[in-house]
């Protein structure tokens, strides 16, 4: 190996040892890593000790309703437990850990909203504007399983937040009503106040965003250190609300958004995940639901998230069980400060808070034409023509009409380039018989292509208008199964525009369909199927492709055992869009002159063909190709 190849080899070396070292993370950025995922593995731990602690103390809980008059007067005094292991991490927070809970709740305009003294964290939530399938007002929160806690250090100990009783004070300023929640941590010996652990949440009387802030009281005589890392833990059994459980389970999920403001839904299956990266929000959604925790100044430096199905055919109320373990990075002298949705999945509501919540929404994020239309078109129609007090099933019919009329220049324009194609009939019959061999497929292609181009007739005119409709036909698929205004709203023989209309059952399942017969599906159908051959019938072919009529008619068949378990507006609107098709089809028939459309291509024909390079080009290579066939 001569000198110089050394040199390069030694250089190249010590190119790829600085690289690494220099990607490679700082002392501070390995600690910080290791502090996070330890953190994470506390909340299992927690989770296990917790466990074992429940069983030794007894269930005593008082219930406090709260209204808008005399509130501190009507907080209950806190009583003891007797009879309870206090653990030695919680030495100073025995009164916190002996107390028994207490149920506070406040109402507002949208909400009645239920809080447990016990770990100082939403008991429950009920929303007045939506009833469940039951006709109850639905409830978000489960009040046996719901989990929101905190792990932090005090006193050289790790202690949860979920395990203390937390004093509960109430106040009101103007429309928000304050709870302060405050678990005191004592000394024994001379009974004084050391400091503690301060729960803040204030509830705006016409929002279902709730403002949260955990803080510390004299975080340095407790032994919080100036800055830590704090676990976090929530979970949530996810509570049945629409009548069809299988499909509000595939719609349940966990939605983030990082720290790029890309917003991710995790799969509908059982899963864990964990988030190496920073987090802006988490939410746990349903199919016209969301409880959505957002770090309101920071982000969560990591977490883990975890999804777990229950039996759909079981008869319980819950769907999934979500949990998730966050880690936070904390200043002792500053508060952790989250906001907390627990609402409907309206587009409206979550776009005013402009950190890309309505995102949990599946409007087609991940396709932007998909959308666009569904954000500036059909959402901002379909709100305008709510104003009017209208049925739903009214505003779809308007909806539609409009769409048809904005796509009537491109539907006119298929309908024009078939029509043309129809013309040519007779010359393409006569060059597929000139033709008939096999090995002449060049040449009748070419001759083809040339009728074409003497008749100023662009083959694929017809494709692109169909093309540019896509968008609006699959922005509508998003649309109508997760628009919540559909929910509950009744229409002819439908009682749910957002659920299957069943009108009869079967009482046994078929595969891909169903156990149940939804008659707008079986009339979208019928109309794909008649529209399809008003089409064949319309379209000249040359039946090379004789599989393809096969499965044009195949297509409605697939569609019907497709949309049978979809949202009876979604079928309604596809029967509808097909029904006005058919009508502009019949429209255009009656009002265009194939005759003169024939006699304006006879013309095409008299006038020279200027023929284009890339035209030119093509030929040649045609030529080309065909000598050297010959040859061999």
């Amino acid at each position: 190996m001569e000198r110089s190849q050394v040199i390069g080899f030694l250089l190249l070396f010590a190119l790829l040892v600085g690289y690494m070292f220099y990607i490679s993370p700082s002392k501070e950025e390995v600690e910080k890593q290791r502090k996070i995922q330890d953190s994470l593995r506390l909340v299992e731990q927690h989770k296990r000790d917790s466990a074992i602690l429940a069983d030794q103390s007894i269930q005593d809980t008082t219930k406090v309703v709260i209204n808008d008059t005399s509130i501190a007067e009507q907080i209950t005094a806190t009583t003891k437990l007797n009879n309870v292991k206090v653990p030695e991490a919680y030495t100073f927070f025995q009164q916190s850990y002996t107390s028994a809970d207490s149920i506070i709740t406040i109402s507002n305009d949208v909400a009645n909203i239920s809080f447990s003294c016990k770990g100082a964290v939403l008991h429950s939530v009920e929303l007045k504007n939506f009833k469940d399938y039951k006709n109850n007002p639905v409830q978000l929160l489960d009040t046996n399983d719901y989990e929101f806690s905190f792990v932090f250090r005090a006193f050289d100990r790790f202690l949860e937040t979920k395990s203390l009783f937390f004093e509960p004070q109430i106040t009101k300023i103007g429309d928000t009503t304050f709870v302060t929640f405050q678990a005191n941590a004592i000394d024994t010996s001379t009974n004084d106040i050391l400091g503690g652990v301060r729960v803040e949440y204030a509830i705006p009387n016409d929002e279902y965003m709730i403002d949260y802030k955990l803080s510390f009281v004299n975080p340095d005589k407790i032994g919080v250190l100036p800055l830590d890392i704090l676990t976090f833990s929530w979970a949530n059994n996810m509570i049945k609300q629409e009548n069809d459980k299988k499909i509000e389970t595939t719609n349940t999920t966990i939605c983030y958004m990082d720290g790029d403001n890309k917003v991710t839904h995790l799969k509908a299956k059982d899963q864990q995940e964990t988030l190496n990266f920073r987090v802006k929000w988490i939410g746990l959604k349903q199919q016209f639901f969301t409880h959505t925790l957002i770090n309101a100044e920071d982000y969560f430096s990591a977490a883990r998230l975890e999804t777990k199905s229950f039996n759909p055919d079981d008869t319980s109320r819950y769907l999934r069980n979500m949990s998730v373990a966050m880690t936070i990075e904390h200043r002792s002298d500053k508060p952790v400060h989250f906001k907390i949705f627990t609402g409907p999945l309206k587009y409206n509501i979550l776009r005013d808070y402009k950190i890309r919540l309505e995102r949990q929404i599946p409007l087609g994020w991940g396709f932007a034409p998909i959308a666009w239309v569904n954000r500036f078109l059909v959402i901002p129609v379909f709100n305008w023509l709510e104003k009017y007090g209208l049925n739903y099933g009214l505003i779809i019919l308007i909806l539609t009409i409009l769409l048809k009329i904005v796509l009537l220049p491109f539907t006119y324009q298929t309908y024009m380039s078939s029509a043309k194609m129809r013309a040519l009939k007779p010359e393409i019959t006569k060059i597929n018989e000139k033709y008939p061999k096999p090995e002449d497929a060049m040449k009748k292609q070419q001759e083809t292509m040339q009728l074409y181009r003497k008749s100023k007739i662009n083959p694929a005119g017809g494709c692109w208008p169909v093309l540019l409709q896509f968008p609006i036909l699959i922005a509508m698929f998003r649309f109508f199964p997760s628009a919540i205004e559909l929910r509950h709203q009744a229409f002819l023989w439908a009682s749910d525009l957002s659920a299957s209309d069943s009108i009869l059952k079967l009482g046994f399942n078929i595969p891909l369909y169903g156990d149940h017969v939804s008659l707008f599906a079986l009339l979208m159908a019928i109309s794909t199927l008649f529209y399809t051959y008003l089409n064949n019938k319309l379209t000249p072919t040359n039946n090379t492709m004789p599989g393809m009529k096969l499965m044009m008619y195949g297509m409605p068949i697939l569609f019907l055992g497709i949309f049978n378990n979809y949202s009876a507006a979604l079928s309604y609107y596809y029967f509808l869009f097909n029904v006005i098709s058919i009508l502009q089809t019949y429209a255009f028939r009656l009002f265009v002159n194939e005759e003169k459309i024939r006699a304006k291509l006879v013309e095409n024909w008299k006038k020279p063909v200027k023929k284009s390079s890339w035209q030119q080009r093509m030929e040649e290579l045609a030529k080309q190709q065909q000598a050297n066939a010959r040859k061999r």
